[in-house]
């Protein structure tokens, strides 16, 4: 990843990332703790990403109360459970985007005072008609890509379209047409439904095909699901390969740390396992850096 010349290095912060991490509880591990320990030590502008890389648990919170899901509150997001409950007196502190879908999605009029979202324009005849739940990904989705930041339109893309193959696979073993399911436009969601191969004949573009194949095939909910993870840890890895102080990797970090708090809620001993291993990835990535 290229590292823009202007980027501030936290030698101090991601120096001491590893015995924040050691000195939380396994049973309590906070990212939401690791966050604001963070806020306080780098730019507001930075921390603005960090921010922005929490907003998919937002916009599950915002989804939950919108389509009445019934889900657990998820607080790893930024937006208070409160905006959320009220969310017709709130909808004004939410990002645009879910100001946007919100008024789409229920008709209700917007003040004068309000902007007018382009989506509400017409849509092509020919179009896919979507739910609207991939709708409002796709207006996230479209956010992320435009965002300054490397890490964030790599990680953004990666997941759309680690999410869009995961999706066509199922929808394959379902016999159901991914076309409405997919999110996005593109050459990749395009050979997701017209290919009939295997891996799509994707080997060559998508390198973590095979793993996400494998992976898929498990019968085991919990080690599919920890086999998926490892993906999306390993990628978040390898986003970061030459960022060792910067925003970049602490960004990673936050992505790696967000696999762990799932885990020590979801199964303990998976859950330890990767606490150890964000630990030592910590401790490896720090000795590496001070070699560079």
């Amino acid at each position: 990843m290229e590292v823009s010349r202007m980027m501030r290095n936290y030698y101090y912060l991601v120096a001491g990332l590893p015995e924040l991490i050691i000195d939380q509880d396994r049973k309590d591990f906070s990212v939401n703790a690791l966050k604001q320990e963070v806020k306080e030590q780098i730019s507001s502008s930075d921390y603005r990403l960090v921010e922005f890389l929490h907003l998919p648990y937002d916009n599950d919170n915002f989804l939950n109360k919108l389509l009445n899901r019934g889900l657990e509150f998820n607080d790893l997001g930024s937006y208070e459970k409160f905006v959320f409950d009220e969310l017709d007196e709130n909808i004004h502190q939410l990002p645009q985007y879910m100001q946007d879908f919100y008024y789409r999605f229920t008709g209700k009029q917007r003040s004068a005072d309000d902007a007018v979202d382009q989506d509400e324009q017409p849509r092509d005849i020919f179009e896919v008609e979507k739910l609207p739940e991939i709708r409002f990904l796709e207006s996230f989705y479209n956010l992320a890509l435009s965002q300054n930041n490397d890490f964030i339109r790599y990680w953004f893309s990666f997941n759309r379209d680690f999410n869009n193959v995961l999706t066509a696979l199922n929808c394959r073993r379902l016999g159901v047409d991914p076309a409405t399911q997919l999110v996005g436009n593109n050459w990749l969601t395009e050979v997701l439904v017209k290919s009939q191969a295997a891996d799509f004949g994707l080997k060559r573009e998508v390198d973590y095909i095979d793993r996400l194949i494998q992976a898929t095939d498990i019968t085991d909910v919990l080690e599919r699901e920890r086999k998926l993870d490892l993906i999306k840890w390993d990628m978040s890895v390898e986003f970061t390969t030459w960022d060792y102080f910067n925003i970049n990797f602490i960004l990673g970090f936050f992505v790696r740390a967000g696999i762990v708090h799932r885990w020590l809620k979801l199964d303990a001993k998976t859950g330890e396992e990767l606490f150890k291993k964000l630990f030592d990835d910590l401790k490896s990535s720090y000795n590496l850096s001070e070699k560079f």
